[in-house]
């Protein structure tokens, strides 16, 4: 099944169901970003995992195999999606400052965006405003020189 028909019936699915991202993360122990991105085939489960969220959301075999396929990561960036554009923006107008602080304090090299976590939280700001905590915490990898 096409990636997109098949993220978008167990989005149905979940959405019919009323079960939430957390209320899925949970069933299989994992970070709610993570799953959500196993939501949107950009990610994958094990498939021990991925039957338990069919189960959970009463998917077909084919449904509930596709969370366990290798994903596809050539959709973004999409600059139409206000969120994701704000994103890029931060780092658009940030990133040079971020990256020469991360250099002064671990040296030359790179995050890691495959030894990483992504937590996103709700907290309150100090007006009493509901504000989006991210926080990107990566490994550090060194540049080698030879």
């Amino acid at each position: 099944m096409e990636v997109k028909k098949a993220k978008d019936a167990i989005k149905a699915k979940r959405i019919e169901k009323k079960v939430t991202i957390a209320e899925v993360a949970k069933a299989v122990g994992r970070n709610p970003t993570f799953v959500a991105a196993v939501l949107q085939g950009t990610h994958k489960l094990p498939a021990d995992d991925a039957k338990k969220v069919g189960e959970l959301l009463g998917l077909d075999a084919e449904l509930t195999s596709s969370l366990s396929k290798f994903p596809v990561r050539t959709d973004f960036p999409n600059t139409t999606d206000p969120f994701k554009y704000r994103l890029l923006e931060i780092i658009g107008v940030y990133g040079d400052s971020m990256r020469e602080q991360a250099n002064e304090m671990f040296g030359d090299g790179i995050m890691s965006a495959i030894d990483f976590t992504l937590d996103m939280e709700k907290v309150t700001g100090s007006q009493g405003e509901a504000r989006c905590k991210i926080t990107l915490n990566g490994k550090w990898l060194e540049y080698k020189t030879f």
